[in-house]
């Protein structure tokens, strides 16, 4: 089995971990990348590795840091499964939907600055479209919460509750003889409506979210 991070590694958003293992290549989340905009457009638009050489997508949960970048791979010839719960896929039909038109509106913004200040050069494009987001949702494949899933012969994962959001998974990779956990967004305990996020079983190796690392969170009830 081999690793490697290209997104949340050092950052934040844009989370996006490569797994390859029994010949094939996998992404862990394919999240946008958030911060200026050419920045954010660059890091976005041009993935690290061929995409025709990813065989499917692991998704943690629907949060636009975690998926967004979905549809710029599918624009770029991917079509593979992406594995999630159903409610993962069906807050990303509309998450995804959105995601898209505020390109477009965003890409408007500055073609219209562009051209008040008669700035020369091509019109920015969209980072994708609607049309984009829609040939994503047919890949999508729904994995039940605490189903153990086959992905391919050698490679079986299970989801955990990780009370981050709603569908929102961790996730224990056996492959190799090994066991990978990769967290996503791991949420509080004790919140309303969202279910405590569920212990993990020992693994051999721990993807972890650590936005707020070492930062100690008050309980709910003393914060009121």
């Amino acid at each position: 089995m081999k690793l490697t991070f290209w997104g949340a590694a050092k950052t934040v958003t844009g989370s996006m971990h490569h797994v390859e293992t029994a010949g094939r290549r996998f992404l862990l989340d394919c999240g946008l990348y958030q911060g200026r905009r050419q920045e954010a457009f660059e890091r976005n638009s041009k993935f690290p590795f061929p995409v025709d050489s990813i065989d499917g997508v692991i998704l943690s949960h629907a949060h636009i840091d975690h998926s967004g970048n979905l549809p710029t791979l599918v624009h770029n010839g991917f079509r593979g499964p992406i594995y999630a719960t159903p409610a993962t896929i069906d807050l990303c039909l509309a998450m995804l939907a959105d995601s898209a038109f505020l390109q477009q509106k965003d890409a408007e913004f500055v073609n219209r600055r562009r051209s008040f200040r008669k700035n020369n050069g091509q019109d920015v494009a969209p980072l994708y479209t609607p049309d984009d987001a829609e040939r994503t949702y047919p890949l999508f494949r729904p994995v039940q919460l605490g189903e153990r899933k086959q992905v391919i012969d050698g490679l079986v994962y299970q989801t955990y509750d990780a009370g981050h959001m709603l569908g929102s998974t961790a996730m224990v990779l056996e492959t190799e003889g090994l066991k990978l956990a990769f967290s996503g967004d791991v949420g509080r305990l004790n919140l309303p409506i969202i279910r405590d996020p569920q212990p993990l079983p020992p693994v051999d190796y721990l993807i972890m979210e650590s936005t707020y690392r070492s930062e100690e969170h008050t309980s709910e009830l003393q914060s009121h």
